[in-house]
């Protein structure tokens, strides 16, 4: 049996920047699927009971609903068109809100967002 605590160490090279700004690029940006999937999910919250409050439900809501109806219920493309999606809509209720947006108005945003 070797002796570990005598094995050579070897030292990382230090990260670099570019290629984890890359990364970062490269996990936040938007697909032509999820592009495609926020641009319908617009178009129905203009459509349907438009002048209604917006609420964060609904917005979890409507993203699941359009990833099942696209991949399937339950499986792991769904999931993960879920993810995408909740990562580029914008929370309905967060702290920079100051008056409650209809969903009319919030799915203009995301037809601009899908469409940028």
């Amino acid at each position: 049996m070797r002796d570990r605590s005598r094995a050579t160490t070897t030292l990382a090279a230090p990260p670099d920047p570019t290629a984890d700004e890359a990364l970062q690029r490269a996990r936040t940006a938007m697909d032509a699927e999820t592009r495609h999937l926020m641009d319908g999910i617009g178009r129905a919250l203009c459509s349907i009971e438009p002048t209604l409050s917006m609420r964060e439900v609904t917005r979890l809501a409507y993203a699941g609903r359009a990833a099942t109806d696209t991949h399937g219920f339950g499986t792991p493309r769904a999931v993960a068109a879920t993810g995408l999606l909740l990562r580029h809509m914008p929370r309905v209720d967060s702290p920079s809100a100051t008056a409650p947006v209809t969903r009319a108005e919030y799915g203009m945003q995301l037809i601009r967002k899908a469409r940028s």
